[in-house]
């Protein structure tokens, strides 16, 4: 048998040809146009949230109802809004020049805080956290099954509301951190608004639950919110 030409080789060697460049292109053509999406998509489900949170968490929930290539198409799917909020929020603070050095006492902490990349993916983890329990609590209450398929659609809601929150958790931070005394004092009553803001919606969101009363509400939202933040104090001790 005639050996293939040398181009044929490089051809099978290198995966390339007309098809293989034409699929580059195509899958770049894509990520183009996802990417420059979110300039439009970002803030309009930022708004939306912060505007009608319960009813932006409700169309989610509509939304996994849809085929998964019908889902969301006029926002942000929720949990890639919760990234870009981290995501975004870091840009800002590193535009502030406020920085995360390596200075956590153990081998975790150093590798969380040593590149961007750990640290992000570590703050995306941390503001789940609270999406995740409420999800859990919102199927308690409604007495439902917690399996991977149930949780989903409660967690999906939440991460938008969790997106929303992170950002303006991040950006109250930097005025807690200025020096200056006037922007340490609006950065921290910030916080205090957004969190209450917060408390608020989750009670209002576990109120459409069947059977679940004003007090009842009050108790597992506050009560929900704290065991989160513990969580996530207990995370942050541990990796420090």
């Amino acid at each position: 048998m005639d050996a293939p030409p040398f181009g044929g080789k490089l051809a099978a060697m290198t995966g390339s040809g007309p098809m293989n460049v034409l699929t580059i292109l195509r899958s770049v053509e894509e990520l183009l146009y996802e990417v420059m999406s979110w300039l439009l998509f970002y803030p309009r489900t930022l708004f939306m949230t912060l505007r009608h949170p319960l009813k932006t968490m409700r169309y989610s929930d509509s939304e996994q109802r849809d085929k998964p290539d019908q889902q969301y198409l006029e926002t942000l799917s929720p949990p890639l809004f919760l990234v870009l909020s981290i995501l975004l929020a870091h840009g800002i603070e590193m535009a502030f020049g406020f920085r995360v050095e390596g200075v956590g006492h153990t081998a975790l902490g150093q590798m969380i805080t040593g590149n961007d990349q750990n640290l992000l993916a570590y703050r995306a983890l941390i503001f789940s956290l609270s999406p995740l329990l409420f999800a859990w609590t919102f199927l308690k209450l409604s007495g439902r099954k917690i399996d991977r398929d149930t949780l989903r659609t409660p967690f999906f809601s939440q991460c938008y509301l969790a997106g929303a929150t992170a950002m303006l958790i991040s950006l109250a931070t930097l005025g807690v951190r200025d020096p200056r005394e006037w922007t340490t004092l609006a950065g921290v009553a910030v916080v205090l608004i957004v969190t209450v803001w917060y408390l608020v919606i989750q009670h209002r969101w576990l109120m459409q639950v069947a059977g679940v009363t004003r007090p009842r509400a009050w108790f597992w939202s506050i009560g929900t919110f704290g065991a989160a933040m513990g969580l996530m104090v207990a995370v942050n001790l541990v990796a420090s």
